[in-house]
């Protein structure tokens, strides 16, 4: 042990200092708080504190205009289905800024069908075709589409998140993702007969 005094305690020194240069040294990497869901969740649930926590991050990897907070996100409802570990984003949410992330030229349109079971049925990010049917005097009878595999965005769950209002028919309409043609041709259907959805399957 004496013979290899000297040399351990060198190594010991060197070892020492490498560690000290790993710890103490200031990080490279810079992080920030980021808010993430703790377990997936499904398009059309609502965040609650037992999904969200608050984490250390990569700065590069919070997005632009993502809140710190976790109350921030707690009672909203995800437009999209989300991982365990994902950030958490505006842009998910349902609300006046769900059409972010869409292609421009994208609006977003009410449509109150005739049938309001089928509401019940749907969540935001299936996709539904939209038909028109009439049986007035004077206009063709039978059912035509006015919308094809098109988005669901948002659909009110209730008062406390229906930004329509908390009247009967806020809580009986479906806002889709359409274009500005699309969203005419909705509007004229409406005054032409009863408006109906059908669920597409698929991607």
């Amino acid at each position: 042990m004496r013979r290899f005094r000297i040399p351990l305690a060198i190594a010991l020194g060197l070892g020492a200092a490498a560690a000290a240069l790993l710890t103490g040294s200031p990080g490279e990497i810079e992080t920030r708080t980021a808010v993430r869901v703790t377990a997936p969740v499904a398009a059309g649930e609502t965040l609650t504190a037992a999904v969200l926590e608050e984490v250390q991050v990569d700065a590069h990897a919070v997005p632009p205009g993502h809140s710190t907070q976790r109350a921030t996100y707690e009672g909203k409802t995800v437009a999209t289905a989300l991982p365990s570990g994902a950030l958490v984003h505006e842009s998910q949410l349902v609300g006046p800024s769900l059409l972010e992330g869409h292609a421009p030229g994208t609006v977003a349109v009410p449509v109150r069908p005739a049938d309001t079971a089928m509401i019940g049925l749907l969540s935001p990010g299936q996709h539904v075709d939209v038909l028109v049917s009439s049986d007035a005097p004077g206009r063709q009878s039978g059912t035509r589409r006015v919308a094809e595999n098109a988005p669901v965005l948002w659909i009110p769950r209730g008062d406390e998140d229906n930004w329509l209002g908390s009247s009967g028919e806020g809580q009986q309409v479906i806002i889709l993702a359409v274009d500005a043609a699309t969203a005419e041709a909705i509007a004229q259907a409406a005054h032409e007969g009863r408006l109906h959805v059908s669920l597409r399957g698929g991607p």
